[in-house]
């Protein structure tokens, strides 16, 4: 019988030198180029660089810096080159981005243990039970709407990579100081960890179709049963929802910069349910017209606008959503934005729904907040 050979890298020494002979020839290349491209730089763009003040000060790097991103031949090509290069060597993807299982990307933020995290989350429920009262004040009902970590439902993914054991229970802890100031709280946890399907993208730091519907649904379900909304008179029209399934590459590709790599490099683009749904929610140039504020305002992150959240809400509700999330809004840029405008103040809803990623919980405040919880005075 022949025997098989199998090829250990153990036992072959020379291996260990392979990202170091990798990295040493994209270096030596990049540094032939760098030198042919600088000779094209005129004469007139060095002027000053020798200047000691220019020196200590740093704008001398600066200016070399940015006359070899003008000039240099081959930035573009020699970026993609040494980026397959680490990828592939080493799995690299960035300081933002952790490698999963195969094709699974998450969020390095959703792993990292943040100093005074159980303060920061604390600061923040501070804010919301003061908007709660505020609101209440006025007639007006503040849900919170909890959306769990990628890390967490889809943890059978994770193929190695460490979630500290604390973060168990930080979605329960901060749900049980809202509720216990008498602010409705929603935890998307349950829901979605029901579902057998996935429930997030691969290569996204957000839910995908299945997890966004199931999670409007939930809410639907939940403003309903306080009789917040109306129950709608008959079930969603199943034709105000046409799907298909179309390849689709996440924000997790762009932020590790592994997007722009061949194909048969970087992981595989993902194949998933894209839907269009029959528009029910009001646009934000139209929110305040004739027709008047929808009765549901809808607050938040990307969650909110990612996977038709809002439109799979609306449906589920039988009635249009006031979509006011944010891109990149954070834990409060989306809130504050609109509690402070003009339109809150003079046509409010009856309801607002503040959507919170777990992620944003324990990272450190931002100037915005603390600038909030300042204005909140002391604790009574």
């Amino acid at each position: 019988m022949s025997e098989c050979f199998t090829f250990d890298p153990k036992k072959a020494g020379w291996t260990r030198f392979l990202p170091v002979t990798a990295f040493a020839v994209i270096m030596l290349g990049g540094l032939a180029v760098t030198q042919t491209s600088l000779r094209d730089v005129p004469a007139d763009r060095w002027k000053g660089i020798d200047n000691p003040t220019r020196l200590l000060d740093g704008e001398a790097t600066r200016q070399f810096s940015a006359q070899l991103n003008s000039y240099f031949l081959l930035s573009k090509p020699f970026a993609k080159i040494e980026r397959g290069v680490t990828w592939l060597l080493a799995g690299d993807t960035g300081v933002s981005v952790r490698k999963g299982c195969t094709d699974w990307l998450f969020l390095t933020d959703e792993l990292t243990p943040f100093a005074n995290a159980a303060d920061n989350a604390a600061a923040r429920a501070k804010i919301i039970t003061q908007t709660a009262s505020d609101l209440q004040k006025r007639g007006i009902k503040l849900v919170v709407a909890v959306v769990p970590d990628k890390t967490r439902i889809e943890h059978d993914h994770l193929c190695g990579l460490h979630r500290p054991p604390g973060f168990a229970t930080r979605v329960d802890d901060w749900v049980k100081i809202l509720t216990a100031s008498k602010v409705d709280t929603l935890d998307f946890t349950p829901t979605l960890a029901a579902m057998t399907e996935e429930r997030y993208y691969r290569s996204d730091s957000h839910w995908n179709e299945h997890g966004s519907n199931a999670a409007a649904k939930a809410l639907a379900e939940h403003l309903q049963a306080l009789n917040l909304v109306d129950k709608p008179k008959a079930s969603p029209d199943p034709k105000a929802i046409q799907s298909s399934r179309v390849e689709r590459s996440g924000d997790l590709m762009r932020v590790s910069n592994l997007e722009g790599l061949p194909a048969w490099v970087r992981p595989a683009t993902e194949v998933t349910q894209i839907s269009k749904v029959a528009p029910v929610t009001v646009a934000s140039d139209d929110l305040f017209g004739d027709a008047g504020l929808p009765p549901v305002a809808l607050v938040g992150t990307s969650f909110s606008r990612a996977s038709n959240f809002s439109p799979f809400l609306s449906q589920h509700l039988g009635s249009p959503v006031a979509n006011l999330a944010k891109d990149g809004g954070d834990f409060d840029g989306a809130a504050y934005a609109y509690l402070n405008s003009n339109e809150f103040k003079t046509q409010a809803p009856k309801v607002v729904v503040w959507e919170v990623p777990e992620r944003m919980l324990p990272k450190p405040l931002s100037v915005s907040e603390k600038k909030w919880l300042a204005s909140l005075g002391p604790k009574t």
